[in-house]
């Protein structure tokens, strides 16, 4: 099976509420493709791919990539249920891991990790995060994560489609 050369990547866990919301955002943008497709309006080829928590399973991720769009849940300092656009250089990560076992690290440590293995050197990156509400022992989003995500994936939908992103929703 051929890999498409772009990936949108849901990461998190949909038994804790608004940390599932990068794969819920999956699930959204999967129906919104299908329903393009068959009418005709969408003919991007892009691989969406729900990846739970980064670790050494996403690292094959890069292969023959030449663009990622991560979308995640996490502290990103904004507003409960806003979400910003970011490349790496824009962000630091929180989480500092003792060596290289990856369920330590978040998003931009896998991603610096990638980066000292050469494997993102080719690929561009984009990080879509979206603050959360709610971690609490749940699988429904909290109700105004829930209400942002259609904006988050009419953001990254355009940006796929069109190449072009447009505003941060903070």
């Amino acid at each position: 099976m051929k890999r498409s050369k772009m990936a949108v990547i849901g990461l998190g866990n949909r038994l804790l509420s608004d940390e599932g919301a990068g794969l819920h955002a999956v699930d959204l943008l999967r129906a919104r493709f299908e329903s393009g497709r068959r009418d005709g309006s969408t003919r991007v080829d892009i691989d969406l791919v729900e990846a739970g928590t980064p670790g050494m399973n996403l690292l094959h991720q890069f292969d023959e990539r030449e663009k990622i769009i991560f979308i995640d849940a996490g502290n990103c300092g904004l507003r409960a249920g806003e979400y910003r656009r970011f490349v790496p250089g824009e962000v630091v990560g929180i989480k500092k891991s003792k060596g290289y076992s990856l369920h330590e690290f978040d998003l931009i440590g896998f991603l610096e990790f990638a980066k000292r293995m050469n494997m993102t050197e080719n690929v561009e990156i984009v990080i879509y995060c979206v603050q959360a509400a709610e971690l609490s022992m749940s699988e429904q989003l909290s109700p105004v994560v829930e209400q942002a995500l259609p904006g988050l994936v009419r953001a990254v939908y355009h940006e796929v489609t069109t190449g072009k992103y447009g505003e941060n929703h903070a």
